[in-house]
Order: structure tokens, then sequence, then C-alpha cells
């Protein structure tokens, strides 16, 4: 197969790095600061609970600000867009930072979301709009598996950081990171939206698109996949610190390890499925991911019933569960959009507004549940990931051929 980008492509194709730091520094900055989960708590006066809740309100805000993300950059382009969303970012890092109650930690939380937002739904749209079809898939595991790891490598930094120099350092560093995008950004980052809408924005197409995506049921199949696997993986993040701190004892500097596995389960998944994908449909590889998380969700039920509650057992159904989130989220991607050319960019922030509104209502529901933490993890990972098998049985049955 010739893999070399058409030279009428070629002259706006922007490097897989850019894409990935774009689409990464939204779940970086959602986890790399859960390590300081229960320092931000007791810094600020709060309980654990109301601390999660700075997870919860992200995601939210990050949901609902993607839905405008992809008309604007439909009508005004991806590269306006992303320099205004970073910067936006940065000022909501610059306040968490400086926050000395939950209500102003909140409010950052909420700010920085709206700028991380964009991230994501850009990087995805720009890789619709510069590279074929033939390529989409592969460049899509390269971006989305990184943007898939962030999250676990975020609490890599962030237990260092706030062990040796407290929680509002995770902050700065985010402040910094986005500081480096935008230059990055304003210097190697060109348009790639060839085919800019006018109409885009105007409130009767904006409202006909989303509706007209509502009403493709393969779409939303997908995108309720995507919503599984980042659902689960941000309630495993933000359960974590309660466990192996609060439960277990253990100081901030052991999400090192924790990290390292789950960033090492991801890389097992991802190269699983990259040599799978030569012999094995997207859709049956969707379907053997959500197998795989539900197995190691189950594992994790085991390991409590059995009272054998040890940070390798956990980690090591945990890391089950990644392994198979690693086929899940970058496949899911790169089908969804695929069929929309011409509102890529409303397709893309529709597809993370609902991903992500379904992983802040998981976190919710982990906030909210009673228990220890491996049982709030079990119910929580049992739940997504057999809604997600059974789901997909059905797709099978009913759109085998549209799938």
């Amino acid at each position: 197969m010739n893999n070399t980008v058409p030279k009428a492509v070629a002259a706006a194709v922007p490097s897989v790095f850019i894409l990935a730091f774009m689409a990464s520094l939204g779940p970086f900055g959602d986890t790399e600061y859960t390590p300081s989960l229960p320092g931000i708590a007791q810094g600020l006066g709060v309980s654990y609970g109301q601390a999660q809740m700075t997870m919860t309100v992200y995601l939210a805000g990050f949901a609902l600000s993607q839905i405008l993300y992809g008309p604007l950059s439909d009508r005004f382009g991806r590269r306006p867009v992303i320099l205004v969303a970073v910067s936006t970012f940065l000022v909501g890092s610059l306040i968490c930072a400086f926050s000395t109650d939950l209500t102003l930690m909140l409010f950052g939380r909420v700010i920085q979301s709206l700028g991380a937002s964009a991230g994501g739904t850009l990087s995805n749209a720009a890789v619709r709009d510069a590279f074929p079809e033939a390529m989409r898939t592969r460049i899509f595991l390269k971006v989305n598996t990184i943007f898939a790891l962030a999250p676990g490598v975020g609490p890599i930094a962030g237990s260092l950081i706030d062990h040796y120099f407290g929680w509002q350092f995770n902050f700065y560093l985010l402040a910094l990171l986005a500081f480096l995008l935008l230059i990055t950004l304003l210097f190697g980052f060109r348009e790639t939206n060839r085919h800019l809408n006018p109409e885009a924005t105007r409130p009767s197409v904006f409202i006909r698109n989303y509706l007209y995506l509502f009403g493709q049921p393969v779409y939303l199949f997908y995108v309720l996949m995507i919503g599984v696997g980042i659902g689960v993986t941000y309630c495993s993040l933000v359960e974590a610190p309660h466990l192996v701190v609060t439960e277990m004892g253990y100081s901030s500097k052991m999400f090192v390890t924790v990290a390292l596995c789950i960033v090492a389960a991801f890389i097992v998944g991802a190269t699983l499925c990259s040599w799978l994908s030569r012999v094995l449909s997207d859709p049956v590889l969707v379907l053997l991911g959500l197998g795989i998380m539900l197995t190691g969700s189950l594992a994790v039920g085991l390991v409590d019933d059995l009272h054998r509650v040890t940070l390798v057992n956990m980690l090591s159904a945990i890391s089950v569960i990644y392994i198979g989130i690693a086929f899940v989220v970058p496949v899911a991607t790169s089908r969804a959009i695929a069929p929309f050319e011409k509102i890529v960019g409303s397709a893309s922030a529709l597809l993370g507004s609902l991903s992500m509104g379904f992983a802040s209502a998981s976190t919710l529901f982990v906030a909210i549940l009673p228990g220890d933490s491996a049982q709030v993890m079990f119910i929580a990972f049992t739940a997504s990931s057999g809604l997600g098998v059974v789901l997909t049985v059905i797709a099978f049955v009913f759109w085998r051929d549209k799938l």
C-alpha cells in the first residue's frame, strides 16, 4: 500500500507530535493533579469527596464546551480556535494554583476545562482534514495512544511534584505546558481546514448538524464506547489516591509505580491492537477490548471478595482493564468520525462532548458510592464495561454491516 501523502494534502499536514500535544494536554491536566487530592482536601479544609468534585466539574465543563469548538473551527479554522483555547487553559491553571478555598478551585477547574476541551476535538478534526482515509486509522492510533496514555503519565509527574513541592506546583506545571504548547502552535501548526464554512456557526446550521449526528446510530454507538473507555480511566484515577494514600497508607510518591503500571498496560494493549488490526475488523477489536475490560473489572471484585486487596493485586487487575481500553478508545474514535467530511469539526466536538459527559457522570457516580475503594471500583468498572459489552453485542445483531 502506498502511504505517501498526496501533494495536495502534504502542504498542510501537521506533525503527529503537535497533534498529540494538542490532544493530550487536557487529559494530562485531568489527572496530573490527582495525587494531590488528599493534600488539596486538607489544604482547603474539605472532605475527600468534595475534593473529587474538582474532577467532576472539570469533565462537565470539558464536555459542554466541546460542543462549541467544532462549529467554531469549521467557521474560523482550527488554528485560531486552538490558540484561544490553550490561552484559556493557561489562565485556568494559574487560578487553580492560587486557590485558597474550594469555590475558587472549582472555578479555576471550569476555566481550565473550557480551554482543555479544544485539544482532542481539533486534533481529531485536523487528522480528518489532512490525511487520506488509508492513513487515518494509523494516525489516530498514534495520536490517541498518547492521548489515552496522558491520564496515566500525569500522576507520575504529579506524585513527585506533590511530594517534594506541594499541590500548587502541579498547576504551575500545567501553566508551563500550556505556554509551551502555545509557542509550538504559533510556529509549527498551520491551518488544515481548507473548507471554511461561514454558515457553521449560524444557530440553524449548528442545530441541524448536531441533530443530524444524533440521528446516526452507528456514530452514537462508537461515541458511547469511547465514553465507556474514558469513563473507566477517570474513575480509576480519581479513586486510586484514596485507595493508595488513605486506605493503604502509602505516600503520594507511590503513584509513580501506579502510573507506570497503567502506562505499561496501555502500551501492551496498543501494541496488541495494532498487531491484531491486520487480521480483525475494527468492530471486533472494540468488542475484544470491552471483553478484556470486563474481565479486569470482575478481577477487581474477586480480589475484594477474597479479602486480598493489596497494591499488587489491585494493580494487576486494573492493568488488564487498561489493556482493553487501549483497544476501545483509538479504534472507536477513528470509526466514529470517518464518514463526516463536511462537518468533521462538529462530529469530533460532539464525540468529545458526549464521551466526556459520560466520564463526568461516571466520576460523580464514584464520588457518591458508599464503601471502600475496591468495592467502589468494582461496581463502577463492571457497570461500565458490562454496559459496553451488551450494547456492542446488540449493535452486532442490528447493524453488523454498518459498523
